[in-house]
């Protein structure tokens, strides 16, 4: 059973639970293109989606909640905010900021994978064209 969380708002999550949980993400940087004349006409650049497996250790049926967190409240060296970057789960539902406080994306009892897709939000007068990019961290908690 896996309950993907409907959350309408980026709200603070407690994923400190005790247990034995593997987590891997692939790639575990988030890293845009070079921003194009098209993609800041646009107001969005989008990554290459990102895939976070949890895989409980015994029991294997365990329950768990998945949080997404950025390591960094900015993007590199440019001081662009990390809430710029946006976030939504299996390309369905509504994009959520990221944030670097613990967001709950999934709550699951089994081995699962969620794919994120993310996106950068673009402004011709705030914005330098560069390389934007930001580490995250997915943490698998008992629920």
């Amino acid at each position: 059973l896996l309950l993907l969380a409907a959350v309408a708002t980026a709200e603070a999550q407690d994923c400190t639970g005790a247990g034995r949980y593997r987590v891997r993400i692939r790639p575990g940087l988030i890293t845009f293109p070079t921003p194009t004349v098209a993609d800041y006409d646009a107001g969005w650049l989008l990554a290459p989606i990102a895939e976070i497996r949890v895989r409980p250790q015994r029991p294997a049926d365990r329950g768990w909640e998945l949080c997404l967190s950025a390591d960094s409240p900015t993007l590199g060296g440019y001081g662009k905010p990390v809430s710029d970057v946006e976030f939504r789960q299996d390309g369905t539902g509504a994009w959520l900021p990221l944030s670097t406080s613990d967001q709950l994306l999934a709550i699951g009892n089994r081995n699962r994978t969620v794919q994120l897709q993310f996106r950068l939000a673009l402004d011709w007068a705030q914005d330098v064209p560069g390389r934007y990019e930001t580490d995250f961290t997915a943490t698998a908690a008992k629920d």
